[in-house]
C-alpha cells in the first residue's frame, strides 16, 4: 500500500504564525499580574509548601532526584492536583477549562506511535490545539525536521525523535512553555535549534520553565533557577552565579572566557543543592 500523501501545506512556504511563536505569546502581554504564581502548594510526598512568582523569563528548576522538580511541572501543568494551596497560570487555575490553550507542556519521555510518519504527528498536534498546518510547519522548521517527515517515527534516531517531540508539543507557542529536561536526548543541533526558539519565544514576551541537570541546559534555557530538595524551594538565584568556568585545556578555574576553549562547572552553592549539604 502507498503511503497516504503529505498535505502539500504542511512544509509550505506561507504561515500564518510568525517563526519565532510571537502571537500567541505577545498575547499574554496584555494581561495583568504573573504569568505563573504558586501559593504555599503541597502534595504529599512530593511538594512541601512550595511558593513561586513568576512575571516572565526563564526559570530553571534545579535539584537532585526526587527535589520535585517534575512534580512542580506536573501541578503547573494540570496533571497534579495539591492537597494544599493555590496555583494559577495567567490568572487561571491549571485544571479550569481555558487553561491548556496557556501553556505547552513536554514531559520528560513521549513515546509517540512508531507506526506515524512526523508530518502525521505534528498534523493530529496541530488540531489538537486547533492550530492550522501552517503552525505545524514553523514547529518542523524551528526543529530542523524537513528531512525525515515523510518517516515513520520507528525509523527515527532517539534525537529526531525528542526534536518531533519537541515540535508537536510547542506547536503554537502558547504563552507559557513547561519543559521537563527537554534536552536529555538532543545533539548538539538539536540542543541549539530549541535554545534558538526559547530565545525567541522569550524575546516576544513569553515564559519558560524548565528542569534541567547538565549546566549547558542550564544556560542555554535560563536566566534564574529555583533551587529544590525533597519538594521544598531552598531559594532563588541568577543561573551565572551558580557556575565556574575552567579552562579545558589546564582545569584550571577562569574568570572571563579567553583564547582557551572553557567549560562550566558547579558552583559551591550548586553543589550544596545536589549534593544534600544544609548549608545552602
Amino acid at each position: 500500500m502507498r503511503p497516504r500523501p503529505r498535505p502539500s501545506s504542511l512544509p509550505g512556504e506561507r504561515a500564518r504564525v510568525a517563526p519565532d511563536g510571537g502571537v500567541a505569546a505577545t498575547a499574554a502581554n496584555d494581561r495583568d499580574g504573573p504569568v505563573v504564581t504558586v501559593d504555599d502548594v503541597s502534595v504529599p510526598g512530593r511538594l512541601r509548601d512550595v511558593s513561586l512568582r513568576l512575571e516572565s523569563g526563564a526559570l530553571a528548576l534545579i535539584g537532585a532526584n526526587g527535589a520535585g522538580k517534575s512534580s512542580l511541572l506536573h501541578v503547573l501543568a494540570g496533571r497534579l492536583r495539591p492537597r494544599r494551596g493555590q496555583v494559577r497560570i495567567l490568572g487561571v487555575a491549571p485544571r479550569r477549562p481555558g487553561a491548556a490553550a496557556l501553556r505547552a507542556y513536554v514531559p520528560q519521555r513521549i513515546d509517540l506511535p512508531v507506526h506515524l510518519r512526523g508530518w502525521e504527528v505534528l498534523a493530529a498536534a496541530a488540531r489538537a490545539r486547533s492550530e492550522g498546518p501552517d503552525a505545524a510547519h514553523v514547529a518542523a522548521h524551528r526543529m530542523g525536521l524537513g528531512d525525515v517527515l515523510d518517516l515513520r517515527v520507528g525509523r527515527l534516531s532517539g534525537g529526531m525523535r525528542q526534536r518531533l517531540a519537541l515540535a508537536a508539543g510547542l506547536i503554537g507557542a502558547p504563552p507559557l512553555w513547561l519543559l521537563d529536561e527537554p534536552a536529555s536526548a538532543l545533539d548538539a543541533g538539536g540542543l541549539a535549534r530549541l535554545a534558538a526558539w526559547v530565545d525567541d519565544h522569550l524575546a516576544a514576551g513569553g515564559t519558560v520553565v524548565t528542569s534541567a541537570h547538565r549546566p549547558e541546559e542550564v544556560d542555554a534555557f535560563a536566566h534564574e533557577a529555583l533551587l529544590m530538595r525533597d519538594g521544598r524551594v531552598l531559594g532563588r538565584s541568577p543561573v551565572p552565579e551558580l557556575f565556574v568556568l575552567e579552562s579545558v585545556r589546564t582545569g584550571l578555574p577562569v574568570e572571563v572566557p579567553g583564547g582557551d576553549a572553557v567549560r562550566r562547572r558547579p558552583g559551591p552553592r550548586l553543589k550544596a543543592v545536589l549534593e544534600g549539604d544544609d548549608a545552602v
